[in-house]
């Protein structure tokens, strides 16, 4: 309690000042936005905006956290593996993104999912999973870099040092330790890795995959980042340029590699051939499917769990259902008709297509129009691609901005969102938006977060 105590004090001397100061603060934000275009910290033409301070989560906040994502890999997991062997379930998950040969190919290694990103919404008090992903997580090498800057900025430099706790490069180096052990499962005895990040040549924003194909490098795994229509399939084994590469790091969502199918097909030949260990395989993104979130929530397939993990999932999973589930338990646990509760419940729920990413196609129903809600929910009811989810409360927070050439406090809605390697927790990604749907590439902002320091 003494460094809570201690730190909102220093928050507050901190902000007084940035409000007497304005021309340093802009100065320094400058500083900072530089450097953070020298570590490759871009989307697009721009880096992604920053706060103006850090976030810290006290010792028992960052355990609940740390406990409940790996928890719910694990249970993540434990479905993907049902859906091979559970017919039922199997149903549950019409899946057609992708080929089902290719969500079925043996990726060479146990664990269904290895680089996760768990999106929460978290008060203090209340914790809740609101989405999955475990296709293809971004951030993965921009969030140590804003940490690390962040860090080193004259005016949090001391109250980080005093306060949180870091640690350097625990993203990347957790992602480097977790695609390592599939390696190692998947290689012969003294085979040494050669590694390739897989994207499509025409798409400029690989800067996230370059700060982590050149942490493999640092410690000795060599790596590029190279296109899958260059790959060739020859005795086993797949080959880019004459250079053999026995680990591929997937840089791209699982769709994008449906293009170019006769280009291509080397590439996927060796997926189903084993001919080179592939991270994330295809099977993990049955785990990005927002109806896995439907699965868990409703109590009619508890028994597939322990009783430690129904209590995680009753305590941290909201109440969601797939629009083709048309006669289902309410929250309140009372059979209904979906269309009506969605109807008369409006404001208490939130419509998304499962595949969504991005918060694209999010509606939130108390901040949008009854003729689009309903428009939305004619269009897509009876649809296993369109979930509908009790809606959270979002968390909001007061933080300094810039505006006018003044700082000024202002109210912002935040999430986190922490990454699960290999299933280990190994850092968190903290955003911030002036909308209710939270998303850094849709005009959010990112504000780092800190483990406070336990006396």
């Amino acid at each position: 309690m003494k460094k809570a105590f201690e730190l909102e004090s220093k928050f507050k001397e901190l902000i007084e000042w940035m409000q007497k100061n304005p021309d340093e603060v802009i100065k320094e934000r400058h500083r900072a936005t530089e450097k953070l275009i020298k570590k490759r910290c871009v989307y697009g033409d721009s880096t992604f905006q920053t706060t103006l301070v850090p976030l810290f989560l006290k010792k028992e906040s960052m355990e609940l956290i740390e406990k409940t994502s790996e928890v719910f890999d694990s249970m993540i997991d434990k479905i993907i593996g049902l859906y091979f062997s559970d017919e039922n379930i199997r149903d549950y998950f019409p899946y057609h993104e992708v080929p089902q040969e290719l969500v079925h190919a043996d990726p060479g290694y146990i664990k269904s999912t290895i680089l996760n990103r768990l999106d929460i919404l978290f008060d203090g008090k209340n914790l809740k999973y609101i989405e999955f992903n475990t296709d293809n997580p971004g951030g993965k090498g921009w969030v140590d870099m804003y940490e690390e800057i962040f860090a080193e900025q004259s005016f949090y430099r001391d109250i980080i040092a005093d306060f949180g706790v870091r640690e350097e490069k625990k993203i990347t180096g957790g992602l480097f330790d977790a695609a390592m052990k599939c390696f190692n499962e998947f290689a012969d005895e003294g085979e040494k890795p050669r590694c390739g990040f897989v994207s499509f040549r025409e798409i400029t924003m690989k800067q996230d995959d370059e700060i982590v194909r050149d942490f493999f490098i640092e410690n000795g795994v060599e790596a590029n980042i190279i296109d899958p229509r260059d790959l060739e399939f020859k005795n086993g084994r797949l080959y880019s340029n004459g250079i053999k590469f026995n680990l591929l790091i997937r840089a791209l969502k699982a769709q994008f590699y449906l293009r170019f199918p006769r280009e291509m097909k080397d590439f996927k030949k060796a997926i189903l051939n084993k001919g080179a260990c592939l991270v994330n395989s295809f099977r993990s993104i049955l785990g990005s499917e927002k109806s896995l979130l439907s699965f868990l929530s409703n109590h009619f397939n508890h028994h597939y769990f322990t009783e430690d993990e129904v209590k995680f999932i009753k305590a941290h999973i909201p109440w969601t259902r797939k629009l083709d589930e048309t006669v289902t338990l309410s929250k309140e646990g009372e059979e209904m008709s979906l269309k009506t509760y969605i109807v008369k419940h409006k404001d208490e729920l939130t419509l998304k297509p499962s595949w969504g990413a991005g918060g694209y196609n999010v509606l939130v129903g108390k901040s949008t129009d009854k003729a689009e809600w309903a428009d939305c929910l004619e269009s897509n009811l009876g649809s296993s691609d369109w979930t509908v989810q009790e809606y959270i409360e979002i968390p909001e927070t007061e933080i300094p901005v810039i505006k006018n050439n003044k700082i000024v406090l202002e109210k912002k809605f935040f999430n986190l969102s922490p990454y699960v390697f290999g299933g280990k927790y190994v850092g968190m990604l903290g955003r911030v938006s002036e909308k209710d749907v939270i998303n850094v590439s849709a005009g959010g902002g990112v504000i780092p977060v800190f483990p406070l320091k336990h006396e």
